[in-house]
């Protein structure tokens, strides 16, 4: 059970319990709405009957604790999946509603996000209709929220500066795509995070309720951009009588036409999640956001400027991983057990950066990615081993006795020599062909898989080094090698490289999330913000996977 709301009520004077009844009664149709809608719990009063506004003393207690039982149970997500018309119906409802968070003696996380969620939408429900398309000023908000928060000063505390410096990136944002790979909705993510009792300060609240306004604002600004964008590049490549489009980044065909896109594009809607997960909800418009992509460059195509890095064509050929020659050699040791020390070259992308991947160095090393290490032991006339020859990892008598070869093989992640072919493939295309300026995201093409990376994945191939760096290559490298999996199994129903890339995402993502949460600590926001995109973006991925495994 959540923590009381209002009053202590086993000590509560029959005043109280009478105001506290007011308020509650005034918020109950929301509760019960949600109490419905999602199944949570019976309510004190059938779907219909008038709830009373004096009952005794006992009754009062009884269904106050209910209310709170309730704010225990119900998660921000719900909230966000009412109908307007139930959470917006009157006022004085949803005023009641946050205010009953407020008073909360001891308030959770899962509160702090609710009352950041409500108060831009009573912003959103009281404010006049002229403000919606103007400059909205901290008085402003303050009068508005006014009935909620009681006076509060309209300056913007210390803490909370960051904030108007994202918004002034926000509007130079023209695409959805800027904003949501640029990592400011992060920074602002993170500034509530790390404030702890001081997001409480009214004056917090309403610098918060503004900036969350003006985000969800430019929000669908953007949304509307793309949009037409997408219209506009359809017309484009009609009117220059192109009737097919390689679409497959948006998950479309190769050979898609330009009037059932021109459907789609006008009757898209966003797909809202249940969970309302920052993955699934940027998922809902990745599709579209890879459309205008795909459209943008078939455009770029026909003027013969800035297309992608690599093009499906005859003349490119596709990548293959091709193995990096791998030499094994045993340490001298007088036990049979005793593992080979393992070598990797030295790749082009390390000779010509002097930069390291961060991948296979040592038996403990790859013991730490999962990767097999427990190799046989081989004589001094044998050729060094390929990563296609070598040995799968060792199992039990038992296990071993069980399972089948191929069984194995597809339960081993992927070997070290084919995460570091990726990685150079990918490295050898960026700086073959440089980011249009202007452009957050570049694709890179893998065995006729496109891949998109971030503008911050691009610079720490081709510019940065250091363990920032470092990380992020390896989540490109994981997601890549994935999304190459996926394809493969999606064409020809080969399974074992999908199982393979997944065993190895999976202990990736263990790894990120632990250096992001590094990163915080050490209060370095860049890092932590680029590095949880990247890893939530490798984690939508293996949802994706998980789908098409058998």
């Amino acid at each position: 059970m959540s923590s009381r709301t209002t009053l202590p009520l086993d000590s509560a004077t029959p005043t109280d319990l009478t105001t506290a009844w007011a308020e509650a009664r005034r918020a109950y149709p929301i509760y019960a709405a949600l109490a419905r809608q999602f199944e949570i719990s019976a309510t004190p009063y059938a779907e219909g009957e008038a709830v009373p506004e004096e009952i005794g003393p006992a009754v009062v207690e009884r269904n106050l604790r209910w209310f709170d039982e309730m704010d225990g149970l119900v998660k921000v997500f719900q909230i966000r999946q009412l109908p307007p018309a139930t959470l917006n119906a009157k006022e004085e409802g949803l005023r009641a509603f946050i205010q009953r968070h407020l008073k909360k003696s001891q308030k959770t996380t899962s509160d702090r996000d609710k009352i950041d969620f409500l108060l831009v939408q009573y912003f959103a429900l009281c404010a006049p209709e002229s403000l919606y398309h103007n400059e909205i000023s901290l008085a402003d908000v303050s009068r508005v929220l006014e009935p909620v928060l009681g006076v509060a000063a309209a300056t913007i505390p210390d803490w909370c500066a960051t904030l108007e410096t994202t918004l002034g990136l926000v509007r130079d944002c023209r695409s959805l795509r800027d904003l949501l790979e640029s990592g400011k909705l992060e920074q602002g993510r993170l500034v509530k995070e790390s404030s702890g009792d001081l997001f409480y300060d009214p004056a917090a609240l309403v610098t918060l309720a503004r900036f969350n306004f003006l985000v969800r604002r430019a929000f669908i600004r953007l949304l509307h951009a793309d949009q037409e964008a997408v219209l506009k590049a359809l017309s484009d490549l009609d009117q220059a009588g192109v009737r097919t489009v390689d679409c497959r980044r948006a998950g479309f065909s190769a050979a898609e036409t330009t009037a059932g896109l021109r459907l789609f594009a006008e009757n898209w809607r966003p797909l809202y999640h249940k969970d309302y997960s920052e993955s699934a909800v940027g998922r809902s418009f990745e599709q579209l956001l890879a459309l205008r992509a795909d459209l943008e460059d078939g455009v770029a195509k026909l003027r013969g400027v800035g297309s992608a890095p690599a093009t499906e064509s005859s003349e490119t050929p596709a990548l293959a991983f091709e193995p990096v020659t791998r030499t094994q050699t045993r340490e001298a040791s007088s036990s049979s057990s005793a593992l080979p020390r393992i070598e990797v070259e030295q790749t082009g992308y390390q000779r010509k950066t002097g930069q390291d991947s961060g991948y296979v160095k040592s038996e403990e090393s790859l013991a730490q990615l999962g990767a097999p290490v427990d190799l046989p032991a081989k004589s001094s006339d044998e050729k060094p081993v390929s990563v296609t020859e070598a040995a799968p990892a060792a199992q039990s008598p038992s296990a071993a006795s069980k399972a089948p070869a191929a069984s194995a093989a597809e339960a081993q992640p992927p070997a070290s020599s084919d995460m570091e072919s990726c990685l150079e493939t990918i490295w050898e295309q960026l700086i073959a062909t440089p980011p249009a300026r202007g452009r957050s995201m570049s694709t890179v093409t893998l065995k006729n898989t496109k891949v998109l990376l971030s503008s911050w994945e691009v610079t720490a191939f081709v510019d940065k080094a250091g363990q920032e760096s470092e990380d992020l290559r390896r989540a490109v490298v994981a997601r890549a090698m994935l999304a190459v999996a996926m394809d493969s199994r999606k064409q020809s129903g080969e399974a074992a490289s999908l199982q393979s890339a997944l065993v190895q995402a999976r202990a990736e993502v263990s790894y990120f999330q632990t250096q992001v949460e590094k990163a915080k600590q050490a209060k370095n926001t860049e890092a932590a913000v680029n590095l949880g995109i990247s890893t939530k973006r490798l984690l939508s991925f293996i949802e994706e996977a998980d789908k098409l495994s058998p």
